[in-house]
């Protein structure tokens, strides 16, 4: 199949023989119309704007414009733009016309007019399958403008471009929507005005593969709505057990030599002997001695090789630097090894280490916990009997259920010649207690022949989880004066040693440093106090004296605690202090350690944040919905309801519950700026206090008074005046003026009966109608409705004439026209007597002359039609612009 890369239209003079070039022009330019005919579209418009012509006078609202008729004036021009309005000269845009270039304002596609239907909304223009349903297009030359509606391709130009059809770049705008029926099925139709949906179907594989992910969510709202967007997980703030973040750092210590090192963040540092490398996280600096010390740390992962102490490290600050910075790594302790873990340690004990560098600090991180396992009793009292009760005190010592009982009293049987401080006791041999129920092997005395002192105590349990030594007593009716130490071989071992600061220089002798880890040790047969920071000294069984300094003594447990010591103490000895007390090592475990010195450490490490505390605010118990592991929150500048149905469908992921929040968009701020700017009048002003100022400075009177109280209004009461700042100033209006008026309350006295005419008679004593009642009562009204009645306000004998409709003289009694009331509801009258009206009925207004009064109020009822419509009527809406409501019709 022939591929076209371009129209055949613009190939004709290039592709048809000389002599029809030459020879037959207008068949070459009819063929050329031809194919340009086969390779135009139809573009369907709306909203064109209509141009400024010449428009005639018309009977009605319809609007005609004056318009060329070709078949008056027989010119090619004419022809072509028949129908065509008259414009006037300084109309600002046209109207499409034949030949002129088009250009969608959204796609910049363009095209040429061929010819135009504006009538039916239609546009023939060279062939053009860029332009966007929904953009405006504008004429190069008319300056007309239009919305395309829809965009039509000729047949053939179709066939010819079939294989663009296929690519999203290249397809009509129209047929995108098949792309996205496709491709697109779950995404809105309606996208933000910025995304380019032919790149979108393009990419679309990029986006399903995000699904589920908060890079795929911001993808999602920035098509639908181009807001950004945030995914929050509640599991993040989700309490669990120990759950708190821990982190450590590889760290390296070196003296800077040439350079400033902490120039070196983020950079390489190489060793010149070693050839080992690593990045640099950050750099701290510290004076240790009279040394700067730099302590770089390194990103783990990026370790290469292995750094040797004393070597030469370099690195640039830039890349382009030509010099390096220098530093020469020092030692630090890089590992502690526990050899013997010892006992009644305490965390954050303090180990001292000893070696050739400074300012290193060392403590015990963690000990173990344990059960009891014997007793040392330092006093066996009296009187006590088998099976009396231990009591165990366990406040403070994080163990318990440790339960004892007195198992031997009455004492045991030592050899004669025995010179062990303790008591060795003659025992049973082994074959003669196998299988026996009871523990224990010792020859005691018979019940009565002892003092009743405690020689053996049985742990029927051992309890659990002592940190330290509780302390006990005995429970007896008999006994006294028992002292008994509990012991546990596993309460206190030292389980780790943190290195808290790694100091320097440790590479120099003596190499390697050791620790001085402390001596705890459990004593008896106590003469005399021991009290800090005094000597006591020993003598083991080799004759070798061994001393140490004591940093304190538990009277309550025994527990003896000496640091400096110079050798190992041991059990079965005794120690003498400086101030002469004594007492015997009656257990004692001591730690022992060493420590590594090497170029890089890790460090013991922080929990960087509080996740696992119940006491961290920020931290919420599950509740299986919104706190758990399979939930997560879309906060975005949106209601939900604007996007939930699309997202489940395109990015939500199967079994996860997922909510909305809405994000705040913006935020007015209504601080006050210095300096200020006008708006409209641009002066600047600084600071803002004078125009605050010249605002609240103008003064307005409100002054009240009425018409007879002796003031006068003022010509502008609307209007301030400016402040007069001057001290001696207490008034800025003219005395005796006023601002407002006030109205005064007048008493209007009602006629309500014939002989008295200013009483004023209310229906009910205790105005319980809520109105006042002018007039004859109605049950007596008919009496003016008499003629012959000389209260006949309308004549008839009455003394006052000034009641009758003719007006005579006071007084007197002639011409007098009685007339009676036909209908009050149409107020007509009848007269007699009076030729004129006698016997006919008059209205009241016909007949009335200026001195006719009454001083009743006629019944009266009154009826408002507008238009024969009605406001309650369904056609009316207040909103009409041909309706008023001072409408004389």
């Amino acid at each position: 199949m022939a591929k076209f890369t371009d129209k055949i239209s613009n190939l004709l003079n290039s592709q048809a023989p000389e002599f029809v070039v030459s020879e037959h022009p207008k068949f070459l330019e009819f063929v050329k119309a031809y194919y340009t005919f086969m390779e135009s579209g139809e573009l369907i418009v709306t909203q064109i704007e209509n141009t400024d012509g010449l428009r005639l006078e018309t009977e009605t609202t319809t609007v005609s414009n004056l318009v060329l008729n070709a078949s008056r004036i027989d010119t090619d021009r004419t022809s072509l733009d028949d129908g065509d309005k008259i414009l006037l000269e300084d109309t600002t845009y046209g109207k499409f016309t034949r030949g002129e270039t088009i250009t969608g304002q959204t796609s910049g596609a363009t095209s040429t007019i061929l010819t135009e239907d504006l009538v039916n909304g239609k546009l023939y223009i060279s062939a053009q399958d860029k332009f966007i349903v929904g953009e405006e297009i504008l004429g190069a030359t008319s300056n007309a403008k239009a919305v395309v509606n829809n965009y039509r391709p000729n047949p053939v130009n179709n066939i010819q471009e079939l294989l663009n059809f296929r690519d999203p770049d290249k397809v009509i705008f129209s047929f995108l929507t098949k792309f996205r029926n496709e491709f697109l099925n779950t995404i809105p139709e309606n996208l933000d005005d910025a995304v380019d949906k032919r790149k979108l179907i393009k990419n679309i594989k990029s986006v399903y593969r995000a699904k589920g992910t908060s890079r795929g969510h911001e993808v999602f709202f920035k098509l639908l709505f181009n807001e950004e967007s945030e995914t929050i997980y509640p599991r993040e703030n989700m309490l669990r057990v120990s759950d708190g973040k821990w982190s450590s750092s590889l760290i390296l210590k070196a003296i800077a030599t040439a350079g400033e090192t902490t120039d070196l963040v983020g950079r390489i540092i190489t060793g010149q002997s070693s050839g080992a490398s690593a990045r640099v996280e950050n750099v701290l600096k510290f004076q240790i001695g009279s040394n700067e010390v730099t302590e770089f740390i390194l990103n783990e992962d990026s370790v290469d090789g292995t750094f040797t102490i004393g070597e030469q490290i370099i690195g640039l600050a830039t890349d382009t630097d030509d010099t390096y910075i220098k530093a020469n790594i020092t030692g630090i302790p890089s590992s502690i090894t526990i050899s013997n873990d010892g006992q009644y340690y305490n965390e954050n004990d303090s180990v001292p280490i000893t070696g050739g560098g400074q300012g290193a600090i060392i403590q015990v991180e963690a000990v173990g916990r344990g059960s009891i396992t014997d007793f040392i009793i330092d006093n066996g009292g009296s009187n006590y009997e088998i099976g009396d009760d231990i009591v165990f005190t366990n406040t403070n010592t994080g163990g318990g259920n440790a339960s004892a009982v007195v198992s031997v009293v009455n004492g045991g049987f030592t050899q004669e010649d025995s010179s062990s401080i303790v008591d060795d006791h003659i025992v049973l041999e082994d074959e003669t207690v196998r299988g026996d129920s009871y523990a224990g092997n010792k020859l005691v005395q018979e019940s009565g022949t002892g003092t009743g002192d405690i020689t053996d105590i049985r742990i029927i349990g051992p309890g659990s989880n002592y940190i330290t030594v509780p302390t006990v007593t005995v429970s007896s009716s008999t006994g006294s004066d028992a002292d008994i130490v509990v012991n546990g071989n596993e309460i206190g071992r030292i389980q780790k040693i943190r290195i808290v600061e790694s100091g320097s220089e440790y590479e120099n002798s003596p190499t390697p440093p050791t620790l001085d880890l402390p001596v705890y040790m459990i004593i008896k047969d106590i003469s005399g106090s021991f009290v800090a920071d005094d000597t006591v000294t020993s003598v083991d069984i080799s004759s070798s004296t061994i001393t140490g300094t004591i940093v304190s003594f538990n009277a309550n447990t025994k527990i003896l605690k000496i640091k400096n010591s110079t050798g190992t103490f041991t059990s079965d000895v005794t120690i003498t202090a400086d101030n002469g007390a004594t007492a015997t090592i009656a257990k004692v475990d001591s730690a022992s350690a060493t420590v590594n010195v090497g170029s890089t450490a890790v460090t013991a490490g922080v929990y960087i944040n509080q996740d696992g505390h119940v006491s961290e605010t920020s931290m919420r118990i599950q509740d299986s919905l919104y706190y758990q592991d399979f939930s997560y929150v879309i906060k975005v500048g949106r209601t939900i309801n604007d996007w939930r149905n699309s997202f489940k469908k395109t990015m939500h992921t199967s079994g996860f519950y997922f909510t909305g929040q809405v994000n705040i968009q913006s935020q007015i701020s209504a601080q006050i700026t210095s300096p200020v700017e006008g708006i409209i009048s641009g002066v600047s002003e600084s600071p803002i206090f004078g125009i605050i100022n010249t605002l609240f400075s103008t003064i307005f009177g409100r002054r009240l008074g009425t018409i007879d109280d002796g003031t006068s209004l003022r010509a502008n009461p609307q209007l301030g005046v400016d402040p007069d700042f001057d001290d001696s100033t207490s008034e800025h209006f003219t005395p005796n003026t006023r601002d407002v008026t006030l109205k005064r309350d007048y008493t209007i006295l009602l006629n309500s009966g014939y002989n008295n005419l200013y009483a004023i008679t209310v229906r009910g004593s205790d105005y319980i109608r809520g109105y006042a009642y002018s007039g004859p009562k109605m049950g007596s009204l008919d009496i003016y409705n008499n003629p012959f009645s000389n209260r006949n306000m309308f004549g008839g004998g009455h003394t006052n004439n000034q009641l009758s409709p003719v007006g005579n003289v006071p007084g007197s009694t002639t011409n007098i026209t009685p007339w009676t009331m036909e209908s009050w509801a149409t107020h007509t009258i009848q007269g007699f007597v009076d030729t004129s009206i006698d016997g006919t009925g008059v209205q009241i207004r016909d007949y009335a002359i200026d001195n006719l009064k009454t001083y009743i109020a006629y019944p009266t009822e009154i009826q408002v039609t507008f238009a024969g419509q009605t406001f309650d009527a369904t056609d009316i809406t207040l909103d009409e612009t041909d309706r008023t409501f001072d409408a004389t019709k």
